[in-house]
């Protein structure tokens, strides 16, 4: 009656960052009556091709490796993590594949942009004058932003959409032409 089973846990569990290191423990167990060989681990996360085991019954053997977390992993909020094994029986029927999973959580999201916007020229405008404006968002948070939009009360900006990874920022820029209604209130 040839069984494995396996277990998985992970260091840490919680509060990981882009490009921290989650360390994975891995425990492959004999749980059958015969011996099993071409042990193969296969993980959704890692190259385990390495990692082979052939084990008498009763005994275990432990593989540790690591993960370095992405900004998806920071996006999805966690990293589900899971490991597969299987063997070839020394005699009867192969044991089944086994399978263990380990969810790390990622560190809290922090959402924000920060927009900055200027024009040239700033002063010294007439009825019918171009004004320039350029407008930069950047993405201060720790979590990717997408659907991006830009509203300004004097100009149709819905075409300027933007899609950040944190740290990025985009630029837009595009014009205003001065109407009589701006020079009678004294600005615009």
């Amino acid at each position: 009656d040839a069984k494995i089973a396996v277990t998985k846990t992970a260091n840490p569990t919680s509060g990981v960052g882009v490009d921290d290191t989650v360390t994975y423990t891995v425990v492959v167990t004999n749980t059958g009556n015969v011996s099993v060989k071409d042990g193969k681990l296969t993980d959704d996360h890692a190259d385990l091709s390495s990692k082979t085991f052939a084990l008498e019954p009763g005994a275990s053997e432990t593989f540790t490796y690591t993960y370095t977390v992405t900004q998806a992993d920071i996006d999805a909020g966690e990293i589900v993590n899971v490991v597969k094994a299987n063997a070839t029986a020394e005699r009867g029927d192969d044991p089944d594949e086994v399978e263990a999973t380990a969810t790390v959580t990622a560190e809290a999201a922090t959402s924000k942009l920060s927009i900055t916007k200027e024009a040239k020229p700033t002063s010294d405008v007439a009825v019918n004058d171009t004004i320039t404006y350029t407008v930069v968002v950047k993405n201060e948070g720790n979590v990717s932003m997408k659907d991006g939009k830009l509203e300004d009360d004097h100009v149709d900006l819905s075409s300027k959409t933007f899609v950040l990874a944190p740290g990025g920022e985009a630029t837009f820029e595009y014009t205003y032409t001065v109407k009589q209604e701006d020079n009678d209130a004294g600005e615009s």
